[in-house]
């Protein structure tokens, strides 16, 4: 997803890129219900977003793990992204998927995190 870095080796010969196999398993069963929960949240490319969108029988239900609201407690924490990525993030997947419901987790009190860092959060 645009605004995310990744430490993990770029795709392999013959891999298949997880919006395919997300589209695959729908087509399985279009009576079968399909989610899938915990992924990065650069693991959202709009490609993911449009089949989440078009399959009926993918859950409108995304949890797009967080951690902090905060840019700088976030490259502290190696996360790959900044609080803009991450709410442009949200942003689009409001967009492209009518009535997508959203869950998230957060770390209150990481390792030197401010009263301003932690007001970014909340």
């Amino acid at each position: 997803a645009p605004g995310f870095v990744s430490v993990y080796k770029p795709k392999r010969d013959g891999a298949v890129r997880f919006a395919e196999l997300l589209d695959a398993v729908a087509d399985v069963d279009p009576e079968m219900r399909v989610r899938f929960t915990s992924p990065h949240p650069k693991d959202f490319p709009d490609e993911v977003l449009r089949v989440i969108a078009e399959r009926p029988n993918v859950t409108k239900q995304l949890h797009m793990p967080a951690q902090s609201g905060s840019s700088s407690v976030l490259e502290r924490m190696r996360r790959g992204y900044t609080r803009e990525a991450y709410l442009d993030l949200v942003a689009r997947a409001r967009r492209d998927i009518p009535g997508v419901a959203l869950s998230s987790d957060f770390i209150s009190g990481f390792c030197g995190e401010t009263e301003e860092e932690h007001a970014d959060t909340v």
